[in-house]
């Protein structure tokens, strides 16, 4: 952490502007997200500075946001490839892989969130796919989003080749709805779908 009294950044900005420019691009890639909704980001701000001044700064600027969003989103009159990635892990969901969206915000953090639902679920599921919120932020800017996937398979002997036929039927559910993917068919390669423009509907 930096003292926002007195440092000043190479571009000229002092610590206290690089902290606000940092807080206004967070709230950007959160709204265009489409996972938050204003409660969301103004109980993270709140964590994040107790400047009452720049904290309220942020909330109008946060408010506005999405009052540009949701006029953006009223022009979606057509599925976006967001509506048909729902739409795919809500099969995979079905067929007994869990699919998670925006899981965490870490690696770990998102086969913590799989395994979680995984054991609130009557049947063991087969196994997992998701992305977290580092892959979400990349997403949101155009660069496509990158997937985890596993097998729940206990038996080390079986667990590679368990991965690997989740993951063809995750590309295979996905390209069945229109969504762009590659992968290289290694349990070592998560699976990616190709940049595309990023319309979540909240």
């Amino acid at each position: 952490m930096h003292d926002d009294s007195s440092e000043t950044g190479d571009d000229g900005l002092d610590a206290s502007d690089s902290e606000t420019a940092f807080l206004r691009e967070q709230i950007e890639l959160a709204v265009l997200g489409g996972f938050d909704d204003e409660w969301d980001i103004e109980d993270w701000l709140a964590d994040e500075t107790t400047d009452e001044d720049l904290l309220n700064e942020l909330k109008a600027y946060a408010e506005e946001l999405f009052r540009q969003q949701q006029a953006r989103e009223d022009t979606w009159h057509t599925p976006t490839v967001n509506d048909a990635i729902d739409e795919a892990f809500e099969q995979l969901n079905e067929r007994g892989i869990v699919a998670l969206q925006n899981a965490g915000y870490t690696m770990s953090d998102g086969w913590s969130d799989a395994h979680e639902a995984a054991s609130e679920l009557p049947d063991k599921p087969r196994g997992a796919v998701f992305y977290h919120g580092q892959d979400l932020e990349s997403g949101v800017q155009g660069e496509g989003l990158m997937l985890a996937f596993g097998a729940f398979e206990d038996d080390e002997t079986k667990s590679e080749a368990a991965s690997i036929s989740i993951a063809r039927e995750v590309c295979d559910t996905l390209a069945a709805h229109g969504v762009q993917v590659k992968w290289d068919g290694s349990v070592h390669t998560r699976i990616e779908i190709t940049p595309f423009a990023w319309r979540k509907r909240r």
